[in-house]
């Protein structure tokens, strides 16, 4: 009996004594600690000036933070407190207790011990029991609040919002920037709320900094993330959507402009008397070419322009050609020119060179009246040339063109290349084949557009040898019924003194044309 009696008091004995060295270990304390509002504490973290306050302070006390994770020995045992009560023990053994967070009933944490919160949470109720110390600096919600001064909601609207806003999309919302949007204003508006029920812990406004830290902006991985243009222009082959290589070609100067004009034309014709290459008044065939050359780079002008005009008629009162030429021009005009001082102004020098090309008789006879280089009128001369070119502001096509040529230096020479003909007739002296005169020449060209199918041709040339005068005035009407057909009226008059006079004319000749037929122009 005692063999049994006694082991058993042993046991009994030993395990009082262990529970007594565990009882004196543990003390639970009369008195809960004061939890901290989470709020309050979010306001004590992110004022930076009472931080930099409490850190210049001797004596800081900052034992009274609580850990939010603990580590415990391995012959330890933690005890869990509810968040309306903390138990303390000794202060050194004041780590064996952890803080429990209400969230985490609602949200899991990662092996450091933090709270994996949605990266998108529109519930603000949701975020009243987090502390600073469960998150993380990547959220703007939880940095520090600095008044920006933005009050007004990004969608705000004085119009009712519709039924069904996503009527007749072709891409889902959640595939666009929406989702990115909502979550924007989102977090303006908890800033918003903020400011209207803390305003006095708003310590600082954005006037109080030069410039605020921005984060690189994410536009180009929300770029890369969602392309629904891209996705709706995929087809059963695939199309490269990048902007195609474009091959780089230099464009060189082109400092010569070519142009000109081209007309075949019926006509009815009169001349005078004693027109100096003669005529008969009759209806006739008329053709006209102009081909212009002209040349600037810099200072630099050279103008160049070759014309051949010739009319062809019927002579029935002829006995010994059935028909005859009338008006057979063939004329070269060439300037050449360096810009002045003035604007508009060259200084300039210029020639003019015409004859004809086919044989002209005297009519019912085999006489010739005029023939090639026969006569040849050369002139030349050094001055000024003023260019003027202006366009309507009010009228559309209407514009006007003029060069004006003064060679106060000018050489006036004519030239007669066929014996048979008389040189008489174009003021020569008898026994000789050339005349030449020393003077000075106006030239005058001027082009009118009245419309886009009127135009008005003007050309006047005066010499002067002092002596005796030689001037022309060239005048063409063009009106074009479409881009190929047009009616030209022509009008020439010419005055020279060193012929002899004509008893009805005097010194005055007359060369005068209608046309209509086909126009063209490049």
């Amino acid at each position: 009996m005692k063999q049994i009696v006694l082991p058993f008091f042993l046991s009994v004995l030993s395990f009082f004594t262990v529970a007594s060295e565990n009882y004196g270990t543990v003390n639970v304390a009369s008195d809960p600690l004061q939890v901290l509002d989470s709020m309050d504490l979010f306001h004590n973290i992110t004022d930076i000036s009472k931080q930099i306050e409490q850190r210049t302070t001797p004596g800081h006390d900052t034992e009274n933070v609580v850990p939010a994770t603990t580590v415990f020995p391995q012959d330890s045992v933690p005890l869990i407190i509810s968040p309306q009560m903390m138990l303390l023990t000794q202060p050194e053994q004041r780590d064996s207790f952890i803080y429990i967070n209400p969230l985490d009933s609602i949200y899991l944490r990662n092996e450091r011990g933090i709270l994996q919160l949605p990266v998108k949470n529109l519930n603000i109720d949701a975020l009243r029991g987090m502390t600073f110390r469960d998150t993380l600096f990547y959220n703007p919600l939880f940095l520090p609040m600095i008044y920006t001064g933005k009050m007004l909601p990004r969608d705000l609207s004085f119009y009712p919002l519709g039924d069904d806003l996503e009527k007749g999309l072709l891409i889902p919302r959640e595939k666009t920037f929406a989702p990115e949007l909502q979550h924007t204003d989102f977090v303006q508006e908890v800033r918003r709320e903020y400011y209207r029920n803390y305003p006095d812990r708003i310590s600082y406004s954005i006037l109080d900094f030069d410039s605020i830290p921005r984060i690189e902006s994410s536009d180009e991985i929300v770029r890369d993330t969602y392309k629904p243009f891209r996705d709706l222009l995929k087809t059963e082959t695939t199309y490269s959507l990048d902007a195609p290589g474009v091959d780089v070609t230099t464009i060189d100067r082109k400092y010569w402009v070519r142009s000109g004009e081209h007309s075949f034309q019926f006509a009815q014709n009169y001349f005078s008397n004693n027109w100096h290459k003669g005529g008969t008044n009759n209806l006739n065939f008329n053709n006209y070419h102009v081909i212009r050359a002209n040349y600037q780079k810099g200072k630099i002008k050279f103008n160049n322009a070759l014309d051949w005009r010739l009319s062809l008629f019927n002579a029935p009162e002829d006995s010994v050609r059935s028909y005859r030429i009338g008006n057979d021009l063939i004329r070269y005009y060439g300037d050449f020119g360096v810009n002045s001082f003035l604007k508009g102004w060259s200084y300039s020098t210029n020639m003019e060179a015409k004859s004809q090309l086919f044989n002209n008789f005297i009519p019912n006879s085999n006489d010739i009246r005029s023939s090639f280089f026969a006569p040849l009128y050369v002139n030349a001369g050094v001055g000024l040339k003023y260019e003027l070119n202006k366009s309507s502001e009010k009228v559309r096509h209407r514009g006007m063109k003029w060069t004006l040529a003064l060679a106060p230096i000018s050489l006036n020479y004519k030239y007669v290349g066929n014996k048979a003909i008389d040189v008489k007739r174009y003021g020569i002296p008898e026994g000789k084949r050339s005349l030449t005169d020393i003077g000075s020449t106006i030239t005058s060209i001027l082009k009118l557009d009245i419309t886009r199918y009127i135009t008005w041709d003007s050309r006047l040339t005066y010499f002067t040898s002092y002596e005796k005068v030689v001037s022309e005035f060239e005048n063409g009407l063009n009106m074009a019924l479409s881009n190929a057909f047009s009616t030209r009226i022509y009008v020439n008059a010419r005055y020279d003194d060193g012929v002899p006079a004509d008893p009805d004319y005097q010194y005055w000749q007359l060369n005068q044309t209608l046309s209509f037929g086909l126009n063209y122009k490049w």
